[in-house]
Order: C-alpha cells, then sequence, then structure tokens
C-alpha cells in the first residue's frame, strides 16, 4: 500500500517574501521563454475554445 501524501507546509513571512521575490525575478533562457509563452497562448485558446469564462 502506497505511503500517504503528507500536507505540504505553508510558507509564512520572510520564507514567503524570499520566495515571492524569487519567482518575480526569474531569469529563464531565450528557449524555455519561448516555451512558456507557447504554453501560456494554447492555455489561452483552450479557456477560448471550451468557454470556461476566464480567458479574456
Amino acid at each position: 500500500m502506497a505511503k500517504p501524501i503528507e500536507p505540504t507546509p505553508i510558507l509564512k513571512g520572510e520564507d514567503a517574501r524570499r520566495l515571492v521575490k524569487s519567482l518575480a525575478n526569474a531569469k529563464y533562457s531565450p528557449e524555455k521563454e519561448a516555451r512558456l509563452t507557447r504554453a501560456r497562448e494554447t492555455y489561452t485558446k483552450a479557456l477560448k475554445r471550451w468557454d470556461v469564462g476566464i480567458a479574456k
């Protein structure tokens, strides 16, 4: 039998601030940036196609 998944710890205080700052300043290679852009476009198209109401 598989071991149950433990809850993910919640970041608070300075740890949370550092994580948000790190994510906001993330640098990606041009190749990865292009993949991320294509993924965002595909996701938006799928939302519009299925009329989820989230995409603009």
